[in-house]
């Protein structure tokens, strides 16, 4: 992909971008077909384009669908989204065009009469995959050279030596799935996998557990139609260790629930959910010492269908959040990203007005880790910004909330003394802080100062004024922040809250399929 004037940090409505659309079989000879579009052109009037440019039928219906990095899915457009706005949001490294393979591209493809997505020879493969499976299993073709067991309990011999050989041997031949019962191991692969794509969507479609090779979109498959069928909710619980890959078994996850509805709203929640990715990234992960982007909080979404399937709505809410991250990091680990993504990525304007400076100069960001290899800050924020844009943050909003991550990395340089004159109470060092924490707090000097120096407490029909000691000033500053950053987090969650659930009458008579994370 091409992108023309990606690198400003200022964005025009008029900018013009370069959209690469592959067309496939669509129209055999053509490998991609470049579109000039702008920020607000919609799928509809890109798709119009295409046709005349390639002299398509006009009387066939058509649609775009973007790919993604992980692992092939297709995201079908609505004819009022920008596919452009869509590919603002992917990495740096995708748009300028040094990611090989099938990842991040727009296909063009046709729609079937009944609503459904033509696949050209799909139905065909299924067969033959089908067939070929039911001929090893009668033994008419010979089985793998290395046995292996798709369920752990199959095991004839089931102890930790048998179980990792099994996980072990599984995983060479590149397949990262295993069943225990019902549930479902999965070992990261750290690599590109084409597992994911509408073929593997269609073939396990309404099969039951265990029928198939292992896989994440059976467990999806399974939990939808028991929704439906048993008319209750149905959960599912993804846990693991740092890196190990919870959160894109999330999108896999989401990515299935949603296309299985198949009733047209699917696209739309399904994009807006993950389209809120990049907020939640960029305030809720980290580097850790393993892990480059880790979630330091657990996230539960929920996707609220109607009686007939139909995704109706979804809710995001994180818990857990990592709050001593913000004040204190280990060795080789860094503050949430959004910190590094505001300092880097701001504009003049907004350097001046939020009173930003270089990493190392706060202590909050000094302690140990500036930088990541590879990442591209400046482009992070733009990606973050225009997300936070698509997710209905507006411009007032948004401002707010990076006045607020400024205060909370000025707060971190503050310094105490103790008081000469009086015993166990303390004084501000550098008191010349206080008006930039207060200006961007949007409080009075006076009222921060005593929020920093004194504590309240309440006791039996009184409330009491007690100061901080020296050895609790690190406290006094971190109940600070930490009650900041619970205001980011809460206008954040309540913001997506409300943009993913429309309003419906039945709320609480609608069949639920949830999600749980735990990180």
């Amino acid at each position: 992909m091409s992108v023309n004037d990606v690198g400003g940090r200022r964005r025009f409505e008029d900018s013009e971008y370069t959209l690469h659309i592959y067309p496939g079989s669509i129209a055999e000879g053509t490998i991609y077909c470049p579109i000039t579009a702008r920020k607000t052109s919609t799928a509809a009037e890109v798709i119009d384009s295409l046709i005349n440019k390639l002299q398509l039928e006009k009387t066939k219906c058509y649609v775009l669908a973007e790919v993604k990095e992980f692992g092939g899915e297709e995201w079908i457009l609505n004819p009022t989204d920008c596919p452009v706005q869509r590919m603002m949001l992917w990495p740096r490294m995708a748009l300028e065009n040094r990611i090989s393979g099938e990842d991040y591209r727009f296909l063009l493809r046709e729609k079937n009469l009944d609503g459904s997505i033509h696949y050209g020879s799909l139905q065909s493969w299924l067969r033959v995959t089908e067939e070929r499976r039911r001929m090893v299993e009668r033994g008419f073709l010979p089985q793998p050279q290395q046995k292996d067991y798709d369920d752990l309990c199959s095991l004839p011999d089931l102890n930790e030596k048998t179980l990792l050989e099994n996980l072990r041997n599984r995983f060479k031949q590149e397949k990262i799935y295993t069943y225990v019962g019902s549930i479902l191991i999965v070992i990261n692969p750290f690599k590109f996998l084409p597992i994911y794509n509408p073929k593997y969507v269609k073939m396990y479609d309404n099969h039951q557990l265990g029928k198939l090779e292992p896989h994440i979109y059976a467990v999806a498959d399974v939990a939808y139609h028991a929704m439906l069928q048993r008319r209750k909710n149905q959960c599912i619980v993804i846990s693991g260790e740092s890196g190990s890959g919870k959160t894109q078994s999330t999108n896999f996850l989401i990515h299935h629930l949603t296309a299985l509805s198949q009733k047209g709203f699917a696209s739309g929640v399904e994009q807006i959910i993950l389209g809120a990715g990049p907020v939640l990234e960029a305030f809720g992960n980290a580097k850790t010492a393993h892990n480059n982007n880790s979630s330091r909080f657990g996230k539960f979404i929920q996707v609220n269908y109607q009686e007939t399937g139909t995704v109706r709505g979804a809710y995001v809410e994180k818990y857990l959040l990592e709050k001593s991250r913000l004040v204190y990091q280990e060795h080789n680990e860094r503050n949430y990203h959004v910190f590094y993504y505001l300092l880097a990525g701001a504009s003049e304007e907004e350097r001046s007005a939020f009173h930003l400076k270089q990493p190392e100069e706060y202590h909050y960001l000094n302690q140990d880790c500036f930088s990541v290899e590879g990442e591209d800050l400046k482009h992070d924020f733009e990606r973050l910004q225009l997300a936070m844009e698509m997710v209905g943050f507006l411009p007032k909003t948004r401002r707010q909330i990076f006045s607020l991550l400024s205060a909370i990395l000025h707060l971190g340089n503050i310094r105490y003394k103790k008081k000469t004159y009086r015993d166990d109470s303390i004084d501000i060092c550098n008191p010349e802080i206080l008006p930039i924490v207060s200006d961007l707090l949007e409080v009075k000097e006076e009222m921060l100062f005593e929020a920093l120096v004194t504590r309240k407490t309440v006791t039996v029909g009184e409330k009491l004024i007690l100061p901080y000691k020296l050895a609790e000033e690190q406290q006094s500053r971190r109940d600070l922040v930490w009650e900041i950053k619970i205001n980011i987090a809460v206008a954040l969650m309540a913001n997506m809250s409300f943009i993913l659930n429309p309003v419906c009458p039945q709320w609480e008579e609608l069949p639920v399929c949830s999600l749980t994370v735990d990180t």
